[in-house]
């Protein structure tokens, strides 16, 4: 049986950056953070300080976060994610001020925030890292 399920983001020497966005934007927590030197990986001296494996927490949940090892491929699944996240946000005023902050710093809208047929107000945007996060709060 599964236990549980953790969605693992990957990013290409910015997730440092990227968990710092998701503190300042969604208020995430981060658990866990460990360089590619904490953990004993400096084939390339450049990358010691990238993210070889973090933990953040959203609300109750928790996602997985680090900067690629294999490089050379990154584009090629990148091009290929079909994952989005979804987040339920707690009322309608958090949902607008989260979709104005994504805007300002450089995410972009794939879905702009309207009402729903299922009694929310939705959004659906990718932010600067290529992300895309799915809103909703319920009305």
């Amino acid at each position: 049986m599964i236990k549980t399920s953790v969605p693992y983001l990957v990013y290409n020497d910015d997730c440092k950056e990227a968990l710092s966005y998701y503190v300042d934007i969604f208020g995430a927590e981060i658990i866990e953070k460990i360089t590619f030197e904490d953990m004993g990986f400096i084939e390339e001296l450049d990358r010691k300080s990238c993210i070889g494996h973090s933990v953040i927490k959203l609300g109750q949940s928790l996602l997985y976060a680090a900067d690629t090892i294999e490089q050379e491929n990154f584009q090629n699944r990148a091009e290929n994610t079909r994952v989005s996240i979804w987040l339920e946000i707690d009322s309608t005023e958090e949902i607008n001020e989260l979709e104005k902050k994504m805007l300002r710093t450089g995410s972009t809208s794939i879905l702009a925030l309207h009402e729903t047929f299922w009694d929310s107000k939705y959004t659906k945007i990718e932010d600067k890292f290529g992300i895309i996060w799915e809103l909703n709060a319920q009305l």
